[in-house]
C-alpha cells in the first residue's frame, strides 16, 4: 500500500484557490448584502436610542423647571390666600365696629328721645299741677269769699290749702 503522504499533508492548490476564491465571494456578498445593513440599523438604532435619552433629559429638565413654577405658583397662592383672609378679617372688623357705632348712636338717640319724653311729661305734669292748684286756689277763694271775713277761719283755709297741694 502505497499513500502518498505529501498528497494527504499539502492541499491540493485548485482546491484552495476555489476554496479562497468561494470564501471571499461569501464575504463580498456577506458585506454587501448583511454587514452594511446591519451596521445602518445598528447606527440607525443607537441615533434612535440617543434622541430617545436626549428626549427624555429634556423632558426631566422641563418637568424640572414645571415643578419649580408649580411651587413659585403654590406660594403666590398661599400669599394671596393668606392676604384674602387678612382682608375679610379686617373687613369683618371694620363691619363689626360699624354695626356697634350705629348701636351706640342709635342707644344714645333712643335716650336722648326717652328723656325729651321725660321732660315732657315732668312739663305736662307741672301744668297739670299749676292747673289744680290754680283751681284749689280759685275754689278756697271762692269759698273765703262766701264766708265772712276772719282771721282764723282764714288761717285754716290757708292751712287746707297747702295741705293739699303738698299731699
Amino acid at each position: 500500500m502505497d499513500i502518498d503522504i505529501a498528497s494527504k499533508l499539502f492541499p491540493n492548490m485548485t482546491t484552495l484557490i476555489i476554496q479562497l476564491i468561494s470564501t471571499g465571494i461569501l464575504l463580498i456578498i456577506f458585506r454587501r448584502f448583511l454587514w452594511t445593513p446591519v451596521q445602518e440599523y445598528f447606527a440607525k438604532r443607537a441615533d434612535y436610542i440617543e434622541n430617545q435619552i436626549n428626549e427624555a433629559k429634556n423632558m426631566n429638565e422641563q418637568a424640572k423647571v414645571f415643578v419649580e413654577e408649580s411651587e413659585i405658583q403654590a406660594k403666590e397662592s398661599a400669599k394671596e390666600y393668606r392676604d384674602i383672609i387678612d382682608r375679610a378679617k379686617d373687613d369683618a372688623n371694620k363691619a363689626k365696629n360699624q354695626i356697634l357705632e350705629e348701636a351706640r348712636i342709635e342707644a344714645q338717640n333712643k335716650i336722648a328721645l326717652a328723656d325729651k319724653e321725660i321732660e315732657a311729661q315732668k312739663l305736662l305734669a307741672r301744668d297739670e299741677m299749676r292747673q289744680e292748684i290754680v283751681d284749689i286756689a280759685i275754689e278756697v277763694a271762692t269759698k273765703v269769699m262766701q264766708k265772712e271775713m276772719n282771721t282764723t277761719e282764714n288761717q285754716q283755709f290757708v292751712e287746707e290749702f297747702v295741705d293739699k297741694v303738698v299731699n
